[in-house]
């Protein structure tokens, strides 16, 4: 796969949402394997041998929340939906809920956020039922500076460096400074795994 040290195995992802944000998230990573899905969510589940499965509760929320909750093959469940719909997500068996329009690179670090082990969802939905498992134990933020976390919540947007410069007003070279700082702070090789690391210890919310 193109950019992935040959010991990180991509993670199998079954999804049943429209196709244009199957391709989008396709055009936004390589670290996963996408496959679609239109029916059957347990069957596409097991063939593809899923790590994670995203739902679009959306599209027809009974069909899909009926399927999430005969889901015999557990695995990380993430569902897309709208902010009334948390409550029966979650009911339904998902781990995470996060807005149906969110951008591809929002959706990648969910999905990777979700197959760590964390519960994540919106921060305007968490009095609607949802909360964030957040890691203890391990003190790494105590010297991210107010900056460093600005340019944290960028990255979780999914925003390049040059954009981080742009929104801070700073050059890019000063975002690149930062950017490094977080993830070796966040002890992480790469921006995805900084943000996830970052949510499991409750710095910010995705």
């Amino acid at each position: 796969m193109r950019g992935l040290p040959p010991q990180i195995m991509p993670l199998r992802v079954v999804v049943q949402a429209d196709h244009s944000l199957v391709e989008s998230l396709a055009e936004q990573t390589d670290r996963f394997i996408l496959s679609p899905v239109e029916s059957n969510l347990e069957i596409a589940a097991r063939v593809a041998q899923a790590d994670v499965i995203v739902v679009d509760v959306t599209r027809n929320p009974a069909h899909a929340l009926a399927e999430m909750k005969n889901l015999q093959l557990k695995r990380p469940l993430l569902a897309l939906a709208n902010k009334d719909q948390v409550g029966e997500a979650l009911a339904a068996g998902a781990q995470a809920v996060i807005a149906r329009d969110s951008s591809a690179a929002k959706l990648e670090v969910a999905i990777a956020a979700v197959q760590k082990g964390l519960t994540v969802t919106e921060p305007g939905w968490l009095s609607a039922g949802a909360h964030v498992t957040v890691e203890t134990g391990k003190n790494v933020d105590d010297n991210l500076t107010p900056r460093e976390h600005e340019v944290l919540i960028l990255l979780a947007e999914g925003l390049s460096n040059k954009q981080i410069a742009a929104k801070l007003t700073i050059s890019e070279h000063t975002a690149k400074f930062h950017v490094n700082s977080i993830l070796q702070k966040m002890d992480a090789q790469k921006r995805v795994e900084a943000v996830v690391r970052a949510a499991r210890r409750g710095l910010i919310n995705l």
